[in-house]
Formats: structure tokens, sequence, C-alpha cells
């Protein structure tokens, strides 16, 4: 019997998998590079963001940031909150066990990619013998906190093109325009779901997927516009979480320009899931010193108050959901 020369789609499935691994540290090279590079153009130096993170933790500003550390475990509840009330669909599952489950998804987002890791958390900590079908509510929960960043993320983009004049070109217009019809057909994609659901098993290739996602046609719009508004609450949260360490790191900036930014680096991040290892180290800094390089802001600044931000919403719930990710029954 000859054998074929062909590699086997195990090789080839491994090969990709060696190429994306090694594009993604290329990238986060990268970020850290356009970092260093930003700060050093500006005459500082990463030493600058340490000594702003101590000055400004020596000056008694403890209950600025103390307000701000009070939040993340209500940001990280109103994501719990939301969750609970779509895996009603799949089993009642208590806030506690919602909380466990969503911080469990970010922890195993830091080992692999993170909408990937986040829907393993959520569904592995589940009991039901059909809790595959977790799958399908945790890209609806995703899927609209990303287009709640999505409308603020637009409404930013329009405000920036507005004030910015470098900005009045044809392509910054054209991806405004781009934005605007992503939002209209989220809007009537979510209307249409189970119409979209009947249309997407009709192809062979994805047929695989229905047992997975069937599930998001079973939510009344009612249902839906529960999560959205814990959505909303929670995107306020982290808005107002910037904004408070902006105003503690001395970023002076008018308000509607400040929450402007805001809205764009948080859709920055929002965007780029598949590169979001690290729990979206560098995507932040590297778009927030960006986002910020139109006024006149001293780049260490921006930066303590990214690293800050992320040692709060990402770093400090990861280990705690680590110690839960050791509870989790892999297999059912």
């Amino acid at each position: 019997m000859t054998q074929s020369n062909s590699p086997s789609w195990f090789s080839r499935l491994s090969s990709l998998k060696k190429i994306t691994w090694v594009f993604k540290w290329l990238l986060f090279l990268g970020m850290l590079l356009y970092l260093y590079v930003s700060v050093e153009a500006k005459g500082q130096s990463l030493g600058e963001v340490y000594r702003l993170l101590r000055f400004h933790l020596q000056q008694g500003h403890w209950g600025i940031l103390g307000f701000a550390l009070f939040l993340t475990p209500i940001n990280w509840a109103c994501e719990s909150r939301k969750w609970q009330l779509l895996a009603q669909k799949i089993e009642k599952i208590s806030f506690g066990q919602a909380f466990q489950g969503v911080l469990s998804g970010l922890a195993l987002g830091f080992l692999m990619p993170n909408n990937v890791g986040d829907a393993a958390g959520r569904v592995l900590s589940l009991q039901s013998h059909q809790r595959l079908s977790g799958v399908g509510a945790a890209l609806l929960s995703n899927g609209l906190q990303f287009f709640v960043s999505l409308f603020f993320g637009t409404l930013g983009w329009g405000f920036w093109v507005y004030h910015q004049a470098t900005l009045q070109q044809w392509p910054q217009l054209l991806l405004l325009l781009v934005l605007v019809m992503t939002l209209v057909f989220g809007v009537v994609l979510m209307a249409k779901r189970g119409e979209a659901e009947q249309f997407l098993v009709r192809f062979r290739l994805f047929r695989w997927v229905d047992p997975y996602v069937k599930v998001i046609a079973e939510y009344t719009l009612s249902e839906i516009g529960q999560a959205f508004r814990w959505a909303i609450l929670r995107y306020g949260v982290f808005t107002l979480q910037f904004a408070l360490l902006l105003w503690l790191f001395e970023v002076n900036l008018p308000l509607d320009v400040a929450i402007a930014g805001i809205f764009l680096v948080f859709f920055a991040k929002t965007l780029i899931p598949a590169l979001n290892f690290l729990g979206d180290l560098g995507i932040r800094e590297a778009s927030s010193l960006y986002v910020f390089s139109f006024y006149d802001v001293e780049p260490a600044r921006i930066l303590a108050v990214t690293l800050t931000l992320w040692c709060m919403n990402i770093l400090l719930p990861v280990l705690i959901g680590t110690v839960w990710t050791f509870k989790l029954k892999w297999w059912n």
C-alpha cells in the first residue's frame, strides 16, 4: 500500500498553531516597542512611569484610588449578573456560581485566546449535561458587550473625526460609515436571530456549530434586553474607573475629550479579541498612547493610568479566578 506524502490534517493544524503563536508574540513585542518609542520620543522613560505611580500614591490620593478599586468587583458583578441571566436557558445558577464562572473564564483567557478561554470558564462551571449549549449563551454575552463597546466607540470616533482636521479624510470617514452600518447590522441580526440560525444550518460547513449556538434563538427580546442593560451598566463602571485614574494622574483634558478618548480605547481593546492574551496587556496601552497623542499629554501619565487599570480589572481578578479554575469539572 502506498502512503500519501501529503501532511496530515493534524500536522497542518500544528503548523498553523505555531504560526499563530509566533504572529501573536511578534505583535505583542511590536506593541511594546511602540510603547517604548512613544515614551522616549517625548523625552521621557519607563522609569518616569514608575516615578509617577509612586509620587501620586504618596500624595494622599488614596481616596480616588480606593474608589476606583472599589469599582472592580462592581464591574465583574455586572458581568456576572449578565451571565447569570443568560445561563438560565441551560440551568439555574446562583450569582456566586456565575461570578465564579466569569472569573474562571478571565483566568483561562491568559492561557488561550481570550474569547475561547472566557467561554470555556463559563461553560465548565455549569453542571448540566447540556452545558455545551452554554457556548451560545457565552457568545451572546460577549456579543452584547461588544455591541455596547461598538456603539460608544462609534460615538467616540465620530467625535474625534469632527474635532480633528487631520482625520477628516475619506479613509476615516469610510471607517465611520462602516461602524454605523455594523451597528445597524447588529440590530437586524439580533431581531432576526431565529432566521439567522436557520440560515446557518443550511451550510454543511457550519452545521456542526448549530448545537452550540441554537440556544441564542431561544431568548426573548425581553431577556436580551435585561442582559443588555447590565452590559451598559458595566461599560459605565469601567468608563468611570478610567476617568478617575485620568484625574488621579493629572491628565488634564476637557471632559468631552477624555470621555471620547476612553470610548475609543475600550473599542480598540474590544476589537482585537484574538490578540488579547495576557489580558489585553499592550493593546490598551498602545491604543491609549495613539488616541491621546492628538493632545499635549505626557505618555508616561497615560501608561501609568492604563497599567493601574490593568492591575485593577485584569490582574487582580485573574489571581482570584485562577483558584476557581481548579474546581472546574472538565469532564461531565
